[in-house]
């Protein structure tokens, strides 16, 4: 978690990076106890491509708080890289392991692991110190500086401090730990926004679907409907019936849509694990109690002009249809 009381990014979407020297300006404001800025960068480990995150680890420690499995990112050497949890048992990792890193400038370099941290939503699977990254570096960027202000300096005396230095690199915005959260949330919630309103079209055209199947069965129903009406059922009764019937047939297709989608979002958490976003799987049960409801009021929507038409038929008419 962060534990730091400002942040300044490069933007949801990266928007180009910022400076380096952003970071080290941040720090030296009188309003600011100490700052690290975060970059990334591609590499290829193992052979493969990895976007390894890079900063000054000793002060990073400080201001994010990791849970680390072994070792830990403070004492980190120029010649150690930390690795997650994940990633160290994909590839059978262990502290004092080696990792050949083959930097964009084509030099190859074999490091040691020296911290393995559980979580990689924030740091992906490797971190290497800014010392390591730099002479390789064709254009050094950082994405996040985190800054931790001294006692004593409110919020907003800081913020405004810091705004004005980063006017001076882009004019990128400062954020407070629930801003950053949020901008950090704003894709998953870009796309949330997406599937809740194709939710409200499935349930419109789900409601119609039900009202279409209850008006053909009762029109293929007639007869029997005529009898039970001949029999002593009131209308009322007819009507109860109808919706009964579309609640369950509602109730049927939200239980197996909710399960479904809960396999669906799993599998795709598992695939996107490797993200720096995406890492863990948690079922909404709020939301889910919220359209399991919905499916029910659905339910008893769509049911009520077929209950209405079925609770009006004619009972001779409907007794001598064949």
């Amino acid at each position: 978690s962060f534990g730091g009381d400002l942040v300044i990014t490069a933007g949801p979407w990266g928007e180009g990076g910022l400076s380096p020297q952003l970071a080290s300006d941040v720090a030296a404001l009188a309003e600011v106890e100490r700052s690290v800025g975060l970059g990334t960068g591609p590499a290829l480990v193992y052979g493969g491509r990895q976007d390894i995150s890079i900063a000054d680890t000793a002060t990073l420690s400080q201001l994010l708080a990791l849970d680390m499995a072994d070792g830990s990112i403070a004492d980190l050497a120029p010649t150690q890289v930390a690795v997650s949890e994940e990633e160290a048992d994909d590839e059978g990792l262990r502290l004092g392991s080696r990792v050949p890193v083959t930097f964009i400038d084509g030099a190859t370099t074999e490091f040691t692991v020296g911290a393995v941290y559980e979580a990689s939503n924030v740091l992906g699977a490797y971190l290497m110190p800014r010392a390591a990254w730099s002479p390789h570096a064709v254009q050094d960027l950082d994405t996040t500086v985190m800054a931790q202000l001294r006692d004593g300096v409110d919020l907003e005396t800081g913020r405004d401090a810091m705004q004005r230095v980063a006017d001076a690199h882009a004019a990128p915005d400062v954020l407070d730990r629930d801003e950053y959260v949020a901008e950090l949330s704003l894709g998953v919630d870009m796309l949330l926004g997406v599937v809740y309103v194709l939710l409200a079209l499935s349930i419109l055209i789900a409601l119609m679907g039900i009202a279409n199947t209850l008006s053909l069965a009762i029109h293929e129903r007639t007869r029997e409907l005529g009898l039970l009406r001949a029999v002593g059922s009131t209308r009322r009764q007819l009507r109860s019936l109808v919706r009964g019937e579309s609640v369950i047939i509602s109730l049927f297709g939200t239980l197996g849509g909710v399960g479904l989608g809960l396999f669906l979002g799993w599998a795709l958490v598992q695939a996107a694990s490797g993200g720096l976003v995406i890492s863990t799987f948690a079922a909404p049960l709020g939301q889910l109690l919220i359209v399991l409801i919905a499916g029910a009021v659905v339910g008893v929507l769509a049911g009520v002009r077929p209950a209405r038409r079925a609770a009006r038929l004619d009972i001779l008419g409907a007794i001598a249809t064949q």
